[in-house]
């Protein structure tokens, strides 16, 4: 990948759903850097939220978190409404939450699945829908999937088909959007030491995905950041309607 200038995105507004903990709070801090008007949202934890926000804030930039529940179409709709309320355009969507259950299909309940549509696949389309309707030319959506999507998945099933549908959503909003200079892309981790990954898992499976890494480690969010940054960047103008699979070779 190119060497990003240093303040290329100043002048930007970019949204990061989900920036206030882990993967998105790396990616907040990436496009801050770089110069872009920040706003993150959280939906219940404000105190991390806060703390993002004060982190962010060595950057120079406009930071500010607004609560907003992904999963509810409403909140979705007022956040966009809100941010361009306040500064007049959106350039940069990344969208990060999500939820994982592992156990096998026929262990799940309707709970489970209502669950995980509801946080993987309903949060991403709510979020990429507004994002149609009010990005700004030559704007740029990133939304976090799974390298599970593309490999055999066993317990982890229902939650990669779950991502799996977001991708397809990826290629046809890429579609839509690529003659106003839109690109749409997805950024397939594997897995990522923090505490989404760990809340799904054991010490004794952690391991085992440990040892399975060629660099005998886990990603980090400072893994995943660098490459949203880039899909976010002008330079990566031409990439549209893909899944990069971001996992250090580990499948």
């Amino acid at each position: 990948m190119p060497v990003l200038p240093q303040r290329d995105l100043e002048g930007k507004v970019a949204v990061v759903v989900g920036g206030s903990r882990n993967q998105g709070a790396a990616i907040a801090d990436a496009v801050a850097a770089r110069g872009a008007t920040t706003v993150i949202t959280f939906a219940t934890d404000e105190e991390a939220a806060q703390q993002t926000v004060a982190a962010l804030g060595k950057h120079g930039g406009t930071v500010e978190a607004v609560r907003s529940d992904a999963r509810v179409s409403a909140d979705v709709d007022a956040l966009f409404e809100s941010v361009l309320a306040r500064h007049g355009r959106i350039d940069i969507v990344v969208h990060t939450p999500g939820a994982v259950l592992k156990k096998p299909l026929a262990d799940f309940t309707d709970a489970d699945f209502d669950h995980l549509i509801d946080l993987n696949t309903r949060s991403a389309f709510n979020t990429l829908r507004a994002s149609c309707r009010h990005l700004g030319d030559n704007g740029r959506y990133v939304v976090l999937s799974t390298t599970l999507t593309s490999i055999m998945t066993g317990p982890y099933g229902l939650y990669s088909g779950s991502k799996a549908a977001v991708e397809r959503m990826v290629l046809a909003a890429a579609k839509e959007l690529g003659a106003r200079g839109i690109t749409v892309n997805a950024v397939a981790p594997g897995p990522v030491d923090d505490d989404f990954y760990h809340a799904a898992e054991t010490p004794e499976s952690v391991e085992a995905a440990t040892h399975h890494s060629p660099r005998n480690r886990l990603g980090l969010p400072s893994d995943i950041a660098p490459v949203v940054g880039w899909l976010v960047s002008e330079e990566a103008g031409w990439v549209s309607g893909q899944t990069v699979r971001a996992n250090g070779a580990m499948f």
